[in-house]
């Protein structure tokens, strides 16, 4: 299948979208029966993660050299991950009134490794903007 047609089938699909959308906007308008649009809202979202995913693969897998790159991209996450797993500890918090919240450990240490990778990557990208802005300068 070639690219235009592609991007035809595409253009169609969003227009059938689009359509549903604006009548099941019209609907809710009409009824104020909000469980179809959340429905329809579900639907929608699942459908724009399952095709970002299938792109996203079909772009990995197109040539070698984007193949090797995403790989490259996912080891670095893997390990940045694991940085930030082994940094955070597994001790469950408090509340105000000194009571142990009713969360599990593991879930204590999955949550102190997300927010560690939170600040990882925020200072990546302070870090790639500083640079960025230093080497535009001297260009």
């Amino acid at each position: 299948m070639g690219n235009n047609s592609a991007i035809k089938i595409i253009n169609y699909i969003f227009y059938f979208l689009f359509t549903v959308s604006i009548a099941l906007g019209v609907v809710f308008m009409i009824n104020s029966n909000e469980d179809i649009l959340l429905i329809w809202t579900y639907g929608l979202s699942i459908f724009a993660i399952g095709s970002v995913v299938v792109f996203a693969f079909i772009n990995i897998f197109s040539s070698k050299k984007s193949m090797m790159s995403s790989l490259i991209v996912f080891a670095i996450f893997g390990v940045l991950m694991l940085i930030s797993y082994a940094m955070a500890n597994d001790a469950i918090p408090l509340d105000a009134a000194g009571v142990p919240v009713n969360i599990t450990a593991t879930v204590s240490r999955w949550s102190g490794a997300t927010l560690y990778m939170l600040y990882i990557l925020l200072g990546l990208s302070f870090l790639s903007l500083i640079y960025t802005e230093i080497r535009s300068a001297f260009k």
